[in-house]
């Protein structure tokens, strides 16, 4: 665990200064400089980018993951492992391509009449795939090599810093909008090009072709594994985009823009859960290689524990505060309000699932989750087909809601059936029962004098009747031992004989 919480600490607090930057240009910049369109546009092109890159990358990144501890040999050029994902994942992309430029009368009668920017810049997809496609390869790859700092940089600050450059030039005007876009595009394929230079500078492109024994004993599986975790991944993508993607056809790019708007600021809700997987994905994989099951469940239940405590701290931090924050938008992206809560409360459970993901698909039962998947994909679909003509962009997040808690509770069972592990602890329930609450008491506080004030007095507030109980009650303990080293080191910094002149 060691490995896990250094590491996992400093890619949080990389996410977390990431985090800042994505709430300065999405909730900040790019809502009061961009109309609710443009806004749609800039988010639903990297949607499907990332759609893109997990169909053209073939099932890379997961093979990567899970068979790498197997071909590890820096002395052998680690069996050509390296060389044969790439090749793989161009072979993928070369197909991608040539299907989605067939594809493009099609789209374009799909999205024509309501979402016309869309089509009109479809065509910049590709490039954002393909370095979609090649970060997420390398940042597998550097992952399992636990180089995990330097891959979060170039994609949560650096990305994040050159965005913010875009939209400024184009606030200033020095960019038209078509070069926004250009710039937009470019900035995105930047943490590609700076993975590829690091891993080289790190001594670690091993590319050079080989053919081994480990391969011709592994390549099968290793291909049916990568076929099977690409049609899971992309239903997986799908299952998450399906309603910004359907909010954009059957309403409109602007209602897109505002729906996307609040899939955003829930995602600062997961940067805990997703630096955790990072870190702790594979150490999963070689517990299921040593087939240490006491440690997997208790890497399981941590991370559960911890992810539902630190969840619930930031969902009521920016629920507590949301008036405030709607207060630095455009007036139309107040018709966000209970979008944010239902696509909240989804996620807070998505997270605090904890591994459950991790588990099944480094598993030799991976091929369940496939199958669970494309259920959870028909589900989301009929339930915003029926739910969107009715509650419009609300019923899109309703029908996210129930297909991520649904889709949870079916891989919590699966796993605990087979694998006898599970996440969750009773204590836990006490959890969202403290949340209501303070949600409803926040409801009670009358609004301070100047913005200054109000938000770091309800967040200090919220934070406090929320950690309070959890620590009393102690539902997470490595966040009590945590609060209790921070605090521990307080005393010691205010202890008298650290102001004592030698």
């Amino acid at each position: 665990m060691g490995i896990i919480q250094r590491d996992s600490f400093r890619v949080t607090a990389i996410s977390y200064a990431g985090a800042v930057l994505g709430y300065l240009n999405k909730i900040f910049l790019f809502t009061n400089f961009l109309d609710v369109e443009q806004v749609g546009l800039a988010n639903l092109m990297v949607t499907i980018a990332l759609i893109y890159a997990q169909v053209s990358a073939l099932g890379s990144r997961n093979i990567i993951t899970r068979f790498f501890p197997f071909f590890h040999d820096g002395e052998k050029n680690n069996h050509g492992f390296l060389f044969g994902m790439i090749s793989l994942a161009m072979a993928g992309f070369v197909i991608t391509t040539l299907l989605f430029i067939a594809l493009q009368k099609p789209f374009a009668i799909l999205y024509k009449e309501s979402s016309p920017l869309l089509v009109e810049y479809a065509l910049y997809i590709i490039p954002l795939g393909l370095a979609s496609m090649f970060y997420n390869l390398f940042e597998s790859y550097l992952r399992s090599l636990y180089r995990n700092v330097v891959p979060t940089l170039a994609h949560e600050v650096i990305l994040r810093l050159l965005v913010t450059v875009a939209i400024t030039l184009y606030a200033l005007n020095v960019l038209s909008f078509p070069g926004f876009v250009a710039f937009y595009v470019v900035a995105y394929c930047v943490p590609a090009v700076l993975l590829i230079i690091y891993t080289g500078y790190q001594g670690l492109l091993a590319v050079r072709p080989a053919y081994s024994r480990m391969l011709r004993r592994l390549g099968r599986i290793m291909l049916v594994y990568g076929l099977f975790t690409l049609a899971n991944n992309l239903s997986t993508f799908l299952l998450v985009s399906v309603d910004s993607l359907m909010v954009a056809g059957m309403i409109d790019l602007g209602a897109a823009g505002i729906y996307t708007t609040m899939v955003f600021m829930t995602s600062v809700m997961l940067i805990p859960y997703r630096s955790m997987v990072k870190v702790a994905g594979p150490m999963v994989a070689r517990f299921w290689k040593t087939r240490n099951m006491d440690g997997m469940e208790e890497v399981y239940q941590k991370a559960t524990a911890g992810n539902l405590v630190v969840g619930g701290v930031l969902f009521l931090l920016i629920w507590v505060n949301l008036d405030t924050i709607f207060a630095f938008m455009a007036p139309e992206y107040k018709a966000g309000r209970y979008i944010f809560l239902l696509l909240g409360i989804g996620k807070l459970f998505d997270m605090s699932a904890g591994l459950n993901a991790t588990i099944l698909m480094t598993s030799k039962k991976f091929r369940y989750d496939l199958y669970f998947t494309i259920v959870m994909v028909c589900f989301a679909l009929v339930a915003n087909l029926v739910f969107i003509p009715r509650w419009g962009s609300e019923g899109a997040a309703l029908a996210s809601m129930l297909t991520l808690v649904l889709f949870n509770m079916i891989r919590i069972a699966f796993i605990q059936y087979h694998y006898q592990i599970q996440p969750f602890a009773r204590k836990q329930v006490w959890v969202p029962v403290i949340m209501a609450s303070v949600m409803v008491l926040s409801e009670q506080i009358a609004p301070f004098a100047h913005v200054l004030i109000e938000l770091p007095l309800r967040s200090a507030i919220a934070a406090f009747l929320l950690l309070l109980p959890v620590r009393a009650l102690r539902i997470s303990p490595e966040l009590n031992l945590w609060s209790e080293e921070m605090i521990k080191r307080a005393r010691r910094l205010f202890k008298p004989e650290h102001n004592k002149k030698p």
